[in-house]
C-alpha cells in the first residue's frame, strides 16, 4: 500500500470517526473531570516534570502524564468542554495510526491492519475513553506503550525505556508492559533478553511500591484474589469483547487454535494487560479494556479469514449494528447526565459570581453520578481556593456552621438547582 492511498485511508476514518461521536462536544463534565481540573492548575509545571522523572510511587494516585493534560487543557479551554473532547479525540486517532505501524511491523497485511484499526477504533466498549476526558490515563498509556513496542521492535531500547516510563507514568497498567515486551522477543525478536533486564528492574519497582505502599486497604481499590473475585472481573470484561455477554471467552478457543504469531502475540497482550484488572472487582469499568484491546486487535490480523475481503465485510456488517446500539444506549444516558452537571454547574457559577462572601457550603442532593469531590471541585474552581467547608446535608458538622452559609438544594424531578445563603 502506498503512503498516500495509507493517507487517503486514515484521513476517512478520522472523519468517520468525528461523524459517529460528533455528539460527544455536546457532553459535559463530571466529578472527576472537575475535581482534577480544580487542583491541577495550582500546580506549577515543574511539578509535573519532576513527578514524571521521579521513580518514586505516588500513594495519592498522582499521574503526572496524565494529569499534565487536566493542566495544560485548563488553561487553554477553561470550562470550554469540546476542547477537552478534541484532545482526547486527536490522542485516540493517534493511538490509531500507532496500531496500524505496529500491526504492518509485526507483518499484517494491508487490510488485516485496516479492518482491526476499524474494530479498535470504533469499538464502543471504549465509549467513555472517547467522550470523557476522565479516562486520558487509559488513552496516554496507550500511546506511550505503543510507542514502546514500536521503538522497542527498531533496537531503540533506550527510547523504547523512556516511552515505557511514561506509559507507567500515565497509568499503572503499563507496568505489565516489560512482560509484552518479552512475549514479543519471544516470537518476533532475536531472543535477546539483555535489554529487557533495566524495564522489568523498575516495572518491579514500581510494581513493589505500589503494593507496600498502598493506601487502599479494604474499598474498591483494594486487589482481591479470590474465584468469586476472578469470575466477577472476567465475566464482565467477556461481555465487554464483541458487547455479547459471555461471548469474549471466545477468545481461549482462539488462543488453543491458533496458528499465527500475530495471534498468540496479541492474545497474550490481550491477558497481561487485564491480569491486574481481573483482582479489582470493585473498578469494573468499560473503559479499563482500552489499553487491552490493543492486543485484542492485533490479534485479529493474525486469524486466516481477516485477510479476506468478504469475511471482513461479513465480520462488521454483523457487529457494527451491536456497536452502534452500545454507542446509541450510552450516549443517550451520557447526555442526559452531563446536561444535569452542566444546570448545576452554571446556576453554582453564577450564584459565586453574584454573592456575598459565603464562609461554608451545605449541599442537598445532586445529579446523578455527581459525587461530593464534584461539588467541591466545582466550588473550588469557581471561588479559585484549594480549600472549602463543604458538607453534605446529612452530615452532623453541617449542623453547627456558623457565619453565612449557603444552601445548595438539588431538585432531581425538576432538574434545577436552588441556592441560597443566610447568617447563622
Amino acid at each position: 500500500m502506498s503512503k498516500r492511498l495509507g493517507l487517503v485511508l486514515f484521513l476517512t476514518f478520522g472523519a468517520l470517526f468525528l461523524i459517529v461521536n460528533r455528539a460527544a462536544y455536546q457532553g459535559y463534565f463530571q466529578d472527576d473531570e472537575i475535581d482534577n481540573v480544580s487542583w491541577t492548575r495550582f500546580l506549577p509545571a515543574t511539578e509535573y516534570l519532576t513527578g514524571a522523572l521521579t521513580p518514586r510511587y505516588f500513594p495519592n494516585n498522582f499521574r503526572p502524564v496524565g494529569h499534565f493534560y487536566f493542566h495544560a487543557t485548563e488553561s487553554a479551554f477553561g470550562l470550554h468542554f469540546p476542547g477537552y473532547v478534541a484532545v482526547i479525540h486527536v490522542i485516540h486517532l493517534l493511538n490509531v495510526w500507532l496500531l496500524w505501524l505496529l500491526a504492518r511491523r509485526l507483518g499484517a497485511p494491508p487490510l488485516a491492519a485496516a479492518a482491526a484499526c476499524l474494530f479498535f477504533g470504533l469499538h464502543m466498549a471504549l465509549f467513555d475513553c472517547l467522550w470523557k476526558p476522565m479516562y486520558v490515563f487509559d488513552l496516554l498509556c496507550a500511546t506511550f506503550s505503543l510507542a514502546s513496542l514500536l521503538l522497542y521492535a527498531r533496537g531503540r531500547w533506550v527510547l523504547s525505556f523512556l516511552a515505557f516510563w511514561l506509559a507507567y507514568k500515565s497509568k499503572e497498567l503499563a507496568v505489565m508492559l516489560p512482560v509484552v515486551l518479552a512475549c514479543y522477543e519471544f516470537w518476533f525478536g532475536n531472543r535477546r533478553w539483555k535489554p529487557l533486564i533495566a524495564f522489568f528492574l523498575a516495572s518491579l519497582s514500581f510494581g513493589l511500591q505500589g503494593l507496600l505502599r498502598n493506601p487502599n486497604q479494604d474499598n474498591d481499590y483494594t486487589f482481591r484474589f479470590t474465584l468469586d473475585a476472578l469470575w466477577k472481573t472476567g465475566s464482565y470484561y467477556a461481555g465487554r469483547i464483541f458487547l455479547v455477554p459471555y461471548a469474549g471467552f471466545a477468545v481461549v478457543v482462539l488462543a488453543l487454535t491458533a496458528r499465527n504469531r500475530r495471534t498468540w502475540f496479541g492474545l497474550a497482550m490481550l491477558g497481561i494487560f487485564f491480569l491486574p484488572l481481573l483482582f479489582l472487582p470493585g473498578r469494573l469499568f468499560s473503559a479499563y479494556c482500552y489499553v487491552p484491546f490493543i492486543g485484542l486487535a492485533i490479534a485479529l490480523t493474525g486469524l486466516p479469514t481477516i485477510g479476506r475481503p468478504l469475511w471482513v465485510a461479513l465480520f462488521f456488517a454483523l457487529w457494527l449494528p451491536v456497536d452502534y446500539r452500545e454507542l446509541r444506549s450510552s450516549r443517550s444516558q451520557t447526555l442526559a447526565r452531563d446536561a444535569d452537571v452542566r444546570t448545576w454547574m452554571t446556576t453554582a457559577g453564577a450564584f459565586v459570581n453574584s454573592a456575598p462572601p459565603i464562609d461554608a457550603w451545605i449541599f442537598s442532593g445532586a445529579p446523578e453520578g455527581f459525587h461530593q469531590w464534584g461539588i467541591e471541585g466545582a466550588l473550588k474552581y469557581f471561588l479559585n481556593k484549594s480549600e472549602l467547608n463543604v458538607h453534605a446535608m446529612d452530615d452532623p458538622a453541617a449542623q453547627s456552621l456558623h457565619g453565612r452559609v449557603a444552601m445548595l438544594t438539588w431538585d432531581g424531578a425538576a432538574h434545577r438547582l436552588d441556592v441560597s445563603a443566610t447568617t447563622r
